[in-house]
């Protein structure tokens, strides 16, 4: 089967490691695939990323940029359409990104399904923002309603944002909900990283809980700080370790030191996705302390694919992934009394903590990895034709 992957993507991110992983499945499936984008370069059947288009976003800014975006319909259309004459593809697989029609308007003029993958409300993520002001609003909502709906499936990767676009006007009948998946082959049960033990100063007899991400306000490192503040005053030896780099590093190690623990959390600065793995081999638990309401985090399902004891929020996205007591613990949303009794309970019983974790671990062996999304949507399409 040949699918023409489009997307408008030019970040390095977890954006850019989704688009990665979902074309090495579908490769990995037998497909054959073709990515096109106003960031990638095809040589000999290979992807490269260029950074040809990347000064738009640093010189536009406001009302310029979103005229921008609109503009790359125009490019977007012709581009597509002249891959689809080349490739010939079965279907288009098409990554939503805030203002882009093309990829909808081009399977029309060629009688094409087209599968829009959405992983979050852009209009309303833009909007609410706090860096980021969206100036075009209403026509931001008004193609992002035009594209889901338009599209011959949109994939969403929660419940909730299944039930968010419903609630603007996309026929539901249109909607499936497909979390995201893991990299079974980079994320899996290994040996604590000795080397890593030895850096950060790391005993046996310590329990480390760990976080991997961005450090960002909206992350709830804060909050993690002070439930670890309160589960090390009850139960000793613990470590706090925040696997990456951010805008409030500065602001959390001051709050440490403020808290009289700053020899018990360690920040290791940003590490690329491949070493992550070795990283989270160190975590006796996983947490992820908050959450956007539509959101499906990777970070989790790595945790999971280790076979670490996860505790995230109770919500009902984290829910598609995580159930309470089965493959992880959920604590109330934004409560850090809740969120301190979950690490209590996995700090207390390391037999709990094993066999989560490998309750987790079977769980994205079963059903949350890339190759298993693949084939959902593979089948998705047999399924309608």
């Amino acid at each position: 089967m040949r699918i023409l992957y489009h997307h408008r993507t030019l970040g390095d991110g977890a954006e850019g490691i989704h688009i990665a992983e979902m074309v090495n499945a579908f490769r990995q499936l037998g497909h054959e695939v073709l990515v096109i984008g106003p960031g990638v370069q095809n040589l000999n059947g290979a992807e490269k990323k260029s950074a040809r288009y990347t000064w738009i976003k640093k010189i536009l800014r406001g009302p310029l940029y979103e005229i921008a975006e609109l503009t790359y319909n125009f490019f977007g259309y012709r581009n597509i359409c002249k891959a689809i004459r080349g490739f010939h593809p079965d279907f288009i697989y098409d990554r939503y990104i805030t203002f882009n029609y093309s990829a909808i308007a081009a399977g029309k003029k060629y009688n094409l399904p087209v599968f829009l993958e959405v992983n979050a409300p852009l209009a309303y993520e833009r909007e609410h923002e706090p860096d980021e002001r969206l100036y075009l609003k209403k026509l931001a909502y008004a193609i992002e309603r035009k594209v889901c709906s338009d599209a011959s499936k949109t994939i969403v990767v929660s419940t909730p944002l299944k039930e968010y676009l419903v609630s603007v006007g996309v026929p539901e009948e249109k909607i499936m909900v497909l979390p995201n998946g893991v990299n079974t082959e980079k994320f899996f049960p290994r040996p604590t990283s000795e080397s890593l033990m030895k850096k950060y100063q790391i005993t046996d007899d310590e329990i480390v809980i760990g976080f991997v991400g961005i450090l960002r306000s909206w992350h709830g490192i804060d909050m993690l700080l002070e439930a670890f503040n309160l589960v090390i005053k009850e139960h000793g030896k613990c470590k706090l370790l925040l696997v990456g780099d951010g805008p409030i590093r500065h602001d959390i190690e001051h709050m440490a030191l403020d808290l009289g623990i700053g020899e018990k959390v360690i920040i290791t600065g940003r590490v690329s996705h491949d070493q992550i793995g070795e990283y989270v081999s160190l975590f006796d638990i996983a947490v992820s302390p908050k959450a956007t309401f539509y959101a499906s985090p990777m970070k989790i399902l790595e945790y999971m694919a280790q076979g670490k004891a996860v505790v995230a929020p109770n919500m009902l996205n984290i829910k598609d992934i995580i159930a309470h007591k089965r493959n992880g613990l959920l604590f109330k949303a934004n409560d850090m009394n809740d969120l301190v009794e979950k690490l209590g309970v996995f700090v207390n019983d390391r037999q709990l903590q094993k066999k989560l974790g490998e309750n987790a671990t079977e769980t994205v062996h079963a059903k949350r990895n890339w190759v298993s999304n693949a084939n959902y949507v593979i089948a998705s399409y047999k399924a309608s034709r």
